[in-house]
């Protein structure tokens, strides 16, 4: 075992995202409204355009950025529901968490409050409420 691995089993689990991505939607729709914004105006200002040229043709340029915005809003609408009801799952576990030991000799992790070990491979089972005998 590498002290890589072990450090990745005792460490706390984070989120697979950071939560200041789940704005980038919202970067993204601001970006492609601006650039829109101005691909129109420097269309409306040649030569006897139509309406429909001016606020269709530049979907080319940012109809990726819209795309990809709205993606992004619609995907951090979830996340942001998914944490509001994992948040006191992962309070409890938290304190759960720092009341273990690891122990280097017998390469075990403790509670000993509890009087429960296991193998460093299991803490996140643990820490997230598969304890033995269901104490706390």
């Amino acid at each position: 075992m590498s002290r890589t691995q072990l450090a990745v089993w005792l460490s706390f689990p984070s989120r697979h995202y950071t939560p200041w991505a789940r704005n980038n939607g919202y970067i993204l729709l601001l970006a492609a409204a601006l650039t829109h914004l101005v691909v129109s105006l420097v269309i409306a200002m040649g030569q006897d355009p139509e309406w429909g040229e001016v606020l269709l043709a530049p979907f080319c340029l940012t109809g990726l950025f819209w795309g990809f915005g709205l993606l992004n809003v619609l995907g951090s609408y979830g996340a942001r529901k998914r944490d509001s009801v994992e948040a006191p799952a992962r309070e409890k576990a938290l304190t759960v968490w720092e009341g273990l030991y690891y122990c280097a000799r017998d390469n075990v992790v403790f509670e000993p409050e509890v009087g429960v070990s296991f193998h460093p491979s299991e803490t996140r089972e643990y820490i997230f409420g598969f304890r033995a005998g269901g104490q706390r």
